[in-house]
């Protein structure tokens, strides 16, 4: 869609380092080495917003306990992921299906709840499909992080985290080509609260018998 296109142009530099909490200069090493996906014309890099989004939460994967505290630490929003996940945002009984099925019952949770009206409902759906075509958000084994691609459009009435568990598991593209089990829907309204959510979920998601026992 345009909206998606528009919300995947090019960033500069100096917009990334400052999406990515460093600095130029690393983020300049990082790309030069191939440790950041960009584009180098006439001397100045350019990324592209859904590349730095995948690569980000791929290398949380890859951040110490520590370095995940850190940057949990350095957004100074007294709103966390724990605060975010309420029963009464949590379906145990997601059905699998087509990711556009799952998503719908994602979307549902917080419909239910009052948290998106029955125009943004379709709106979010919308803008999730958009994200998982670009590719999926199942990368941790058994569990997908779907969020739509710009935090900051406003489809939610204020921060909300819904759960999904499908107790059969489904297919949604995982890396593993395994089935997924937990769906975590971030809907975070701004780019710094987002990122701090899914460095949270890196971090929850190493405990490895965490998904069996939710």
């Amino acid at each position: 869609t345009a909206d998606m296109i528009e919300n995947d142009r090019p960033m500069s530099i100096a917009e990334v380092a400052s999406y990515l909490k460093i600095t130029e200069e690393r983020l300049a090493d990082l790309a030069e080495s191939g440790g950041i996906p960009g584009t180098k014309q006439d001397r100045q890099w350019s990324f592209m917003r859904s590349v730095v989004d995948d690569w980000l939460i791929d290398y949380m994967k890859k951040l110490s306990k520590e370095e995940l505290h850190r940057l949990i630490a350095s957004d100074g929003s007294p709103v966390s992921l724990k605060s975010l996940v309420r029963p009464e945002l949590t379906d145990l009984e997601i059905r699998p299906g087509s990711k556009d099925r799952v998503l719908r019952q994602l979307v549902a949770i917080l419909e239910h709840n009052g948290l998106v009206s029955d125009g943004e409902a379709a709106r979010l759906h919308e803008r999730l499909v958009d994200r998982e075509e670009m590719v999926s958000t199942a990368i941790f084994a058994g569990v997908a992080v779907p969020h739509p691609r710009n935090p900051e459009e406003g489809l939610v009435r204020r921060p909300a985290v819904a759960v999904g568990i499908c107790r059969d598991g489904t297919e949604f593209d995982s890396l593993d080509m395994e089935s997924t089990y937990v769906f975590f829907l971030v809907c975070a309204g701004n780019e710094l609260l987002h990122l701090k959510l899914i460095a949270e979920l890196s971090l929850y998601l190493r405990r490895r018998d965490l998904v069996w026992r939710l």
